[in-house]
């Protein structure tokens, strides 16, 4: 009996024992555990911290990078294909960080990354500089052509009033161009008169200028006399070519010309030509100008 009660304390005991065993290496893996926990959540937190100071530093390279693309905008487009590995490697370093790579290994992508963000800009500022100077230089010689121009159309306008100015001298001219109304009573008696229905020829007399200029020979004159209504007098068909057109004239006689100053009259002949009252206009011309003119009043 005693034997019985003996064994049975015993196993008691070893019960006691292997739960309290049991229940310590429970308790040391709940420990465990809970400190593993502990370490994959600070991990996780750790990771999460990184990842977004990554972020924040590739945010931060490529606002960088737009920023003086934006500042050097005339040159960018001249470094585009450095711009697109940019990018590119931005696209490469945000894949990794939002799949929660290795730190180490994205860092070391963005440092390389910032390395060539780096000579970019280096770049990107000697292009401009470049560009500057050659803005300057085409200022410059922009600034020179135009002042050549100008030289130019200076030179032009001299030569063209030059040649105006021998073109014009090369020409006869006329001055004291009278124009006298005449009554004629016989073949060596003429009066003057001033009466319309009473005139029978009217003499233009003129000096033809001197002018070395002019080649010497035999010069057709015109004389056009116009009556008050512009209708030009003329009998007949007498017409001649005035440069390039055909007109009308009224009367006409050729002078050999010598280069010297030379008088001439020419004389209208009325015939039946209608005389009205009121002022004529007379012109002295040759084929390719007008030598003078006067205005001749009749009543």
């Amino acid at each position: 009996m005693e034997n019985n009660s003996s064994g049975s304390t015993r196993g008691w005991k070893i019960a006691v024992w292997v739960e309290g065993g049991i229940i310590l290496i429970l308790a040391l893996l709940l420990f465990f555990q809970k400190q593993r926990t502990q370490t994959i959540v600070v991990e996780k937190q750790t990771t999460v911290q990184q990842n977004a100071a990554l972020k924040a530093e590739l945010d931060s390279l490529l606002a960088e990078h737009e920023r003086i693309k934006q500042q050097y905008s005339e040159v960018s487009s001249k470094l585009s294909e450095k711009d697109s590995i940019i990018m590119s490697q931005a696209k490469e370093i945000e894949k990794l960080i939002n799949s929660q790579a290795d730190y180490y290994r994205i860092k070391k992508k963005l440092d390389a990354l910032r390395k060539i963000t780096q000579n970019y800009v280096h770049q990107i500022d000697s292009l401009y500089k470049a560009n500057l100077a050659l803005q300057e230089e085409n200022k410059s010689l922009k600034g020179k052509v135009e002042e050549y121009s100008v030289k130019t159309d200076s030179l032009k306008k001299a030569k063209e009033e030059l040649t105006n100015k021998i073109t014009s001298a090369s020409y006869l001219t006329a001055y004291n161009i009278t124009a006298t109304p005449y009554n004629v009573k016989g073949p060596s008696k003429m009066v003057k008169t001033t009466k319309a229905r009473k005139v029978d020829m009217i003499r233009i007399c003129f000096t033809l200028g001197e002018n070395p200029l002019v080649e010497p020979g035999n010069i057709d004159i015109y004389i056009r006399v116009a009556r008050p209504d512009n209708l030009i007098l003329t009998q007949g068909s007498y017409s001649f070519i005035y440069q390039g057109k055909r007109i009308q004239y009224s009367a006409k006689t050729t002078v050999k010309y010598q280069q010297k100053a030379e008088n001439v009259c020419v004389d209208f002949l009325r015939e039946n030509l209608d005389l009205p009252s009121g002022k004529y206009h007379i012109g002295v011309f040759t084929s390719d100008r007008e030598l003078g003119e006067i205005a001749l009043n009749l009543d």
